[in-house]
């Protein structure tokens, strides 16, 4: 479960961005994870709610936004976000000159603080 590790580092940016910010406490964690990022989400949930004890974050809320998978086609330039798990072709050209540009990654949007 690489879970605990990305919440330890979630933490951790937590803490920094709200000592920055001379802030107190963290109120909500705003995190958006891709469909192809390999994140599970209640895993994810579960392992803020058990780590965040004792830190900035110990009665913040985590909320959790989703991002559905973009494909570039290098043909013909087009961004299309993908349903369904055919990342290798462009819906609009048929081309296999893609890449997965959106949706591999998990983001840290923003912090709600006081």
């Amino acid at each position: 479960m690489h879970e605990f590790s990305i919440v330890s580092s979630l933490l951790e940016s937590c803490e920094e961005i709200a000592k920055g910010n001379d802030a107190d406490r963290i109120l909500v964690v705003y995190v958006e994870i891709g469909e192809r990022s390999g994140v599970n989400p209640e895993l994810l949930q579960s392992a803020f709610d058990t780590f965040k004890i004792g830190s900035k974050c110990e009665r913040a809320e985590l909320n959790i936004a989703f991002k559905k998978v973009e494909l570039t086609c290098r043909s013909c330039e087009a961004v299309n976000e993908i349903n369904g798990v055919n990342y290798t072709k462009c819906p609009k050209c048929q081309s296999e000159n893609v890449f997965i540009s959106r949706g591999n990654e998990m983001l840290l949007l923003r912090l709600e603080m006081e």
